[in-house]
């Protein structure tokens, strides 16, 4: 037992060598005590004196039997490992997580949620017809929504499916429920990589790729939203894994979870044809697989035919504009950069276990991967990191047979220097991970999506009922929150500010300007030919924090 006693003392310190190097420097008081380890040597050699005296005393025989006792604990502790992970997002997605419907995709998805509940999923705004300015419809949608039709009425943008789940959510657990949804499914999504990690592999791999989902940055980033990417990734995982299951139900559950990921996400459909081939090459499950799947595909399809006039109409409009040729280049080297960033070179990993049998599961796990990224490929670029966010379906896979290869790798390694790399490298690609979404801001994001409410409810206190603000970051949370009619700016013509504002004042109604500080420049640009364009005198109110909020009120303009 001295020699396994050696063999552990020294791993900790190579753990706690990581550590220092992760964190630049450990400090700390025990005991009234103050200590500090800012040494990434030291540990590293008193493991080596440890390792070589263990040698010498028991032989490697002795040492090599110790490192297979650590990983048979490992296999045994896989499923519980697997949980605290899902247990910890759960805790972390409802302490971080934010609580406001702002911007686009939160409040598109919130509101929408309120809107099935209210069985109302077209909004009229007669008020318009008093308005004979002809880009009017367009501009009185908020973000998240558009005209619909020619009778001034505005309808959701966003696929129906996890505003229906919200909805749910509500009517059990109140109008907070909206935000618990997405970190439920995170810890779903979680535990659901472990399953399929096991079924696809081994339950230290389902592991070990369900740690790496946990602190992958950009899916930390996305628990925090209200939004789609993370339910999109439980269900299609959840797909995945039952159409690799043999029970006679697995089939029907794998159609199930796919129409549902269909309908809270409509364009990754066409991948539903991978688990049903596999179905087809196996089993033959695949008439249950589409008989599940059918109630999903039905839903998003009525929904779109009702709101935008054809079951295969989508709510972001013209699809052949959003996609181009000409996007693939930049997209491909923008996600291939910032996955190498968040993820690690590690990632390439996943190329090994594609040629690793069993192949056909691993070859179905990377067709899909590679699936859910040629669906972007040719989509509109964007330059933020977190755009990753659209690729999380297929991170589990992905880091499933990123797992899957480092298994491999460290299986051609002698057995003491499997534990030395694992217990090294583990600490250093989750602390990676983890700075990375610590330094990007993921975990202050709560307090800064508050400035939404805030100014919301300043303008419903502090604004008359017949305000029309003009703004475009807050022009569905203004109407959630501040119950005022809302004016995009983004769609105003450059010459039409003054003549819009004046004609607003006709009618009746009181207008006002709302900015962030990163719209200003945009704001005054757009509008420089115009006096009130040029924002030249104090705002109303300002809010601070997060990012800074100004109130405009225009004066008369002669």
């Amino acid at each position: 037992m001295k020699h396994r006693a050696l063999l552990l003392a020294g791993l900790t310190l190579i753990l706690w060598a990581a550590l220092v190097y992760v964190t630049g420097g450990v400090r700390g008081t025990l005991a009234g005590v103050r200590m500090s380890s800012r040494s990434v040597v030291r540990p590293l050699v008193l493991a080596a004196l440890l390792f070589g005296s263990g040698v010498i005393a028991c032989g490697w025989r002795a040492l090599d039997a110790d490192v297979e006792w650590i990983f048979g604990v490992l296999r045994r502790a896989a499923p519980p490992i697997a949980a605290a992970a899902a247990v910890a997002v759960l805790c972390l997605g409802l302490a971080r997580g934010t609580v406001t419907a702002g911007g686009s995709d939160p409040y598109g998805y919130v509101s929408q949620a309120d809107l099935w509940l209210s069985h109302q999923l077209r909004i009229a705004q007669p008020f318009v017809e008093q308005l004979p300015i002809p880009y009017a419809d367009r501009a009185f949608a908020p973000l998240g929504y558009r005209p619909a039709g020619r009778d001034h009425v505005i309808v959701p943008t966003y696929p129906p499916g996890l505003p229906l789940l919200m909805a749910l959510g509500t009517l059990i657990a109140g109008p907070l429920a909206p935000y618990y949804v997405v970190p439920i499914f995170g810890a779903v999504t979680i535990w659901l990589c472990f399953l399929l990690g096991a079924r696809a592999a081994s339950p230290v791999v389902g592991a070990g790729a369900a740690i790496a989902l946990a602190v992958s940055p950009v899916f930390l980033f996305q628990l925090m939203w209200p939004m789609s990417d993370i339910p999109a990734a439980a269900f299609w995982t959840a797909a995945i894994f039952f159409a690799l299951g043999a029970k006679k139900y697995s089939s029907v559950v794998a159609g199930a979870c796919c129409g549902m990921a269909i309908a809270v996400r409509p364009n990754l459909a066409p991948l539903a044809a991978l688990p049903c081939a596999y179905l087809m090459w196996t089993h033959g499950g695949w008439r249950a697989f589409v008989l599940g799947a059918l109630p999903g595909i039905v839903l998003i399809a009525v929904v779109n035919a009702y709101l935008y006039g054809s079951p295969l109409a989508s709510g972001y409009g013209d699809l052949g504009v959003l996609h181009a040729w000409r996007n693939a280049p930049i997209n491909l080297r923008r996600y291939s950069g910032w996955l190498l960033d968040t993820q690690t070179p590690l990632v390439l990993f996943a190329i090994v276990a594609f040629a690793r049998r069993p192949r056909g599961v691993n070859g179905l796990l990377a067709l899909f991967a590679a699936g859910v990224c040629a669906a972007y490929l040719l989509y509109s670029p964007f330059d933020a990191w977190w755009y990753l966010r659209f690729l999380l379906p297929a991170w589990p896979m992905l880091l499933i047979l990123m797992v899957s290869g480092v298994a491999w790798g460290l299986a051609k390694m002698p057995r003491p220097l499997q534990a030395v790399v694992l217990t090294g490298a583990s600490v250093l690609f989750v602390g990676h991970q983890v700075e990375y979404a610590a330094s990007h801001g993921v975990f202050a994001l709560r307090e800064g999506e508050r400035r939404y409410a805030v100014v919301g409810d300043y303008v419903a206190a502090f604004t008359p009922a017949n305000a029309v603000v003009i703004c475009m970051q807050h022009s569905g949370s203004l109407r959630y929150y501040g119950h005022r009619v809302t004016l995009r700016y983004d769609w105003m013509p450059p010459e039409s500010l003054d003549r819009t504002i004046a004609l607003l004042r006709e009618r009746g109604y009181r207008p006002f300007i709302v900015l962030e500080e990163w719209e200003e420049p945009l704001f005054k640009k757009r509008f420089s030919a115009s006096a009130i364009g040029r924002l030249e005198w104090r705002p109303l109110a300002e809010f601070a924090g997060g990012m800074p909020v100004s109130l405009y009120e225009p004066p008369a303009v002669r």
